[in-house]
């Protein structure tokens, strides 16, 4: 009887750990040896080369080594794995995009990989291509200035046109650039068809403004378009998504002039200028310390608003000149920069008469007619009335004793002439005995408060009221209005020195609308109402003294 052995279970694990070994040993043998290849044995400036490497080892290839002269603009790996003869063969693959950075023949060092390295490689660079329609190209570009030979600083209108018979997938176009030239994009890209050679292109428009920081001549480099054709194509490696595609513009030469011996300074080289004012709404007549608004306006075609002077105004003789904030912005209008200031200007004229307002000019050179011209804005005047004065109300005139009869016209009898006289000097004396009352009361009175008196306010409060009411700013009418009574260090102690019920009003109505916000609307309007005419102070302990309606003291004397 024969007896069977029982096999282990651990016994097939330990042949299939051993089959997995064997066959690592096989795929050693089998490992792909490094090496690298180009896509492309000569590309143009511009362009991109993809560059392969392909290795069984798993280090990284260091592509450090061809910074030199390549710009790398992608890459990216896959892993392969194999079978052959029965055994797994492990491929490692790396693509690189390469965009030359010179031209002529350039020999790319070996690449490490590992402990590894690829054979060198060599590719051919030729110059950028011009592309054309006459070559019947997919892809070309045009560029054209307007100002070939302009001035310093004036504005060049500089436009570049992609045209692609073909559906791109992808593409960038670069900005103009050279040695002293400031490059300014105007707008957005125009996009339109149009046919060349019998040709249908597709367009697209853009336009700069250069501008010339120097004399001499002066290149702007070409545009450059990079992008990919949205077509199959031989791209080679993991880069065949379209066909790389890369087309650059000529060089275009600027001849840029000085500025003429003759030209006016600030130098203002532009194509129109206009010089504007408000001058025409100021009203014919007006009053001193109101405050006469005007307004300048700077605008020049072809200059930016960096490149204006500053508005000013010069002294007006008989007013102060209180210049607000100035504006700045530069437009795009047609294709070309607009330079636009302005800036408004409070007059508050100080004393009556009529007050000058004196011509004002700009000079500017016309790079059209390539001559000076000179923009000129007429003087104007403006009769300056009094400003209205409050009259002081005077004691009305004492009333006639009752009783005391009018001489007739005709002559009285002597027997009514006695009683007459009797009459009057008891009236007399009765009227002498109420005065020196009156007097005595008046001086018992002095020694409990002062006499009411009033005083004139000061006047050089007055422009600077109005300037800040020019401006909607009642920070600064609060300023203003307490150089009224100097002293004063609020709004609610001047309300008490006002002797006019109006301004006492809208001096506590500012208050108000300073410190709780109530009223703001039409505060301006009320305060310049109120103190068109000049305020009459009361004397201080007057001004504390109890008024009609005001509260009775609080420990009232015995």
């Amino acid at each position: 009887m024969i007896r069977e052995t029982p096999v282990p279970a651990v016994l097939p694990r330990l042949l299939a750990t051993l089959l997995l070994f064997a066959t690592a040993l096989c795929a050693q043998g089998v490992r792909a040896e490094v090496r690298a290849w180009l896509d492309r044995s000569a590309v143009s400036m511009g362009e991109t080369v993809t560059l392969n490497v392909e290795s069984g080892s798993t280090g990284e290839p260091d592509f450090s080594v061809l910074e030199k002269d390549f710009r790398i603009t992608s890459r990216s790996s896959n892993t392969q794995i194999q079978l052959i003869n029965g055994a797994m063969a492990r491929t490692n693959l790396w693509a690189v995009a390469l965009e030359p950075l010179r031209e002529g023949v350039i020999d790319l060092p070996a690449i490490p990989v590992g402990g590894e390295r690829t054979a060198p490689l060599q590719l051919t660079v030729r110059p950028m291509a011009r592309g054309s329609a006459a070559d019947g190209d997919d892809v070309f570009l045009e560029v054209e200035v307007d100002t070939p030979a302009p001035y310093v600083q004036q504005q060049v209108g500089y436009t570049v046109r992609l045209f692609y018979a073909v559906a791109l997938q992808s593409g960038d176009l670069s900005d103009p650039s050279g040695d002293g030239l400031q490059v300014q994009r105007i707008g957005q890209d125009a996009q339109y068809t149009r046919g060349v050679q019998g040709r249908a292109y597709n367009v697209v428009e853009r336009r700069y403004a250069l501008t010339p920081e120097r004399s001499g001549t002066l290149s702007v480099a070409g545009i450059t378009f990079r992008g990919r054709l949205a077509r199959g194509g031989q791209a080679g490696g993991f880069f065949s998504q379209g066909t790389p595609v890369s087309v650059g513009s000529e060089v275009v030469t600027l001849n840029v002039r000085p500025a003429p011996s003759a030209a006016p300074s600030p130098w203002l080289p532009a194509s129109a200028l206009r010089f504007s004012d408000t001058a025409s709404r100021l009203p014919r007549e007006a009053r001193v310390g109101d405050a006469l608004e005007l307004t300048l306006t700077l605008e020049a075609e072809g200059l930016s608003s960096e490149q204006l002077p500053e508005l000013t105004l010069p002294a007006i003789v008989g007013a102060e000149v209180y210049p607000d904030q100035e504006t700045r912005e530069t437009r795009e209008v047609d294709g070309k920069r607009v330079g636009v200031r302005s800036r408004k200007f409070a007059i508050v004229p100080l004393r009556a008469g009529r007050l000058e307002l004196p011509e004002r000019s700009i000079a500017w050179w016309n790079v059209g007619d390539d001559r000076a011209q000179r923009n000129i804005l007429p003087a104007r005047s403006v009769e300056v009335l009094p400003a209205p004065v409050a009259s002081p109300q005077r004691p009305s005139a004492p009333e006639a004793a009752a009783g005391v009869p009018h001489a007739a016209s005709n002559p009285l009898r002597p027997d009514l002439m006695r009683l007459w006289q009797v009459l009057a000097v008891f009236f007399a004396l009765a009227w002498a005995l109420t005065l020196l009352l009156w007097w005595l009361q008046a001086r018992r009175e002095r020694g409990r408060s002062a006499p009411a008196a009033t005083s004139r306010a000061s006047a050089s409060w007055r422009p600077e009221l109005a300037h800040a009411l020019a401006r909607d700013d009642l920070a600064g009418a609060r300023r203003a209005l307490l150089r009224i009574a100097p002293g004063t260090r609020d709004l609610e102690s001047l309300a008490a020195r006002l002797a006019d019920g109006e301004q006492r009003e809208a001096v506590l109505a500012l208050d108000r609308a300073l410190y709780r916000g109530d009223g703001k609307d039409g505060m301006v309007g009320r305060l310049r109402a109120a103190f068109a005419r000049s305020p009459e102070l009361r004397a201080a302990a007057n001004a504390m003294a109890t008024d009609e309606g005001a509260l009775p003291p609080l420990y009232p004397p015995r």
